[in-house]
């Protein structure tokens, strides 16, 4: 038996026996924080004014769900575009906003939403045709969730962004749900409504 010489350790074999010694400990595992750079992160949240009126635009960063890149309404183009959209000469990932109507008045929460549904021809979940409105998405509303799941779609709050007025925001607060690429199953039994069931990946 033989082994190679390593850093922190010595091995001796002879006719009487073989000796493997360690002289220093295994080091600790490496710190790698969970809010930094994970899939479906809102990020780059900002107040814009323009006209008068302020709203807030902010940013998710890419992920999938069952392996779909999910879109977002891209306030630069005016589309819907997805999270990993890379386009020369604007914001990448692509940037949304939220106008007051996508607060709630009492709480002055928008629910950064992932939705998603089956396909209305095969059944598929989620629907892999991006241009469905069964395709994944991200959305703000001003309900928790958005609206209750249905057989049409399934509803996840990745984050909440609340604000100290919906008419005129000055400060704000980004909390965040999701921290990972997801896998989501959609149950539907009878004439029950359907279930959605989601995994971090």
């Amino acid at each position: 038996m033989a082994v190679q010489p390593g850093v922190g350790y010595t091995f001796t074999a002879s006719s009487q026996g073989t000796n493997f010694s360690i002289q220093t400990p295994w080091g600790a595992w490496a710190a790698y924080p969970q809010d930094d750079g994970h899939p479906f992160k809102i990020v780059n949240v900002y107040l814009h004014t323009s006209g008068g009126s302020t709203t807030v635009r902010y940013q998710v960063q890419s992920g999938t769900i069952n392996n779909l890149v999910p879109l977002i309404d891209d306030v630069t183009t005016g589309t819907d575009v997805k999270l990993d959209r890379v386009t020369s000469g604007v914001a990448n990932p692509p940037t949304a906003e939220l106008v007051s109507s996508n607060f709630a008045p009492t709480t002055k929460t928008s629910y950064i939403t992932l939705r998603a549904g089956p396909s209305l021809s095969t059944g598929n979940y989620p629907d892999p045709d991006d241009t469905t409105n069964q395709y994944p998405v991200i959305i703000g509303g001003n309900t928790y969730p958005v609206t209750p799941d249905d057989n049409v779609w399934g509803f996840l709050v990745i984050g909440t962004i609340t604000v100290d007025s919906i008419s005129a925001p000055t400060t704000f607060t980004v909390s965040q749900n999701v921290t990972g690429s997801l896998w989501s199953d959609r149950l539907k039994v009878g004439d029950q409504t359907a279930r959605y069931y989601y995994a971090r990946i």
